[in-house]
């Protein structure tokens, strides 16, 4: 159900409530035996495992620009090439639905929300076990940015930002 705070025109959101979950924010899993989108509930993060994450691989964040999507290029490229090399976990960030085109100012805005929710998934990882250093964040265009943002909600720092 959409918040009363959130103001929407034409096709664009722009989300006056940060809280995560969000539901138009996505995560999505890939492993290199299931090299395929799954996606991953962040209330029930403890079944990872089930969908194929595995503790002892690297890490990877791959987040979208505006009017991007996790599944199409430049992202899907980077993706691959991340599976191919059989030593990730890779976490697709999807925020397509508050990134749009026309909606730049909007999606400026959202970033916030977006590196919140990611956030809270890197932390989720970190609680698990996995060490900083064994964790990436991708991002393209804006998606650089919420990678740097990320940093804002985490106690620990990021290892490795690539933009």
């Amino acid at each position: 159900m959409m918040s009363m705070l959130d103001f929407r025109y034409l096709r664009c959101v722009m989300k006056r409530e940060w809280k995560c979950p969000d539901s138009e924010i996505n995560f999505f899993l890939y492993t290199p035996e299931r090299p395929y989108q799954q996606r991953v509930d962040v209330r029930r993060i403890q079944l990872l495992p089930k969908i194929g994450w595995k503790l002892t691989r690297k890490n990877v964040f791959i987040i979208h620009g505006f009017n991007g999507t996790h599944s199409k290029t430049p992202m899907s490229f980077i993706r691959n090439a991340y599976l191919w090399r059989n030593d990730y976990n890779v976490f697709m960030v999807d925020w397509s639905e508050l990134s749009r085109f026309p909606c730049y100012l909007s999606a400026l805005a959202n970033m916030r929300l977006a590196a919140q929710c990611s956030a809270q998934l890197y932390s989720y990882l970190t609680q698990s076990g996995v060490l900083a250093k064994m964790i990436t964040c991708v991002g393209h265009s804006l998606g650089a940015h919420i990678c740097g943002m990320m940093s804002g909600h985490l106690t620990e720092k990021q290892n490795k930002i690539i933009g």
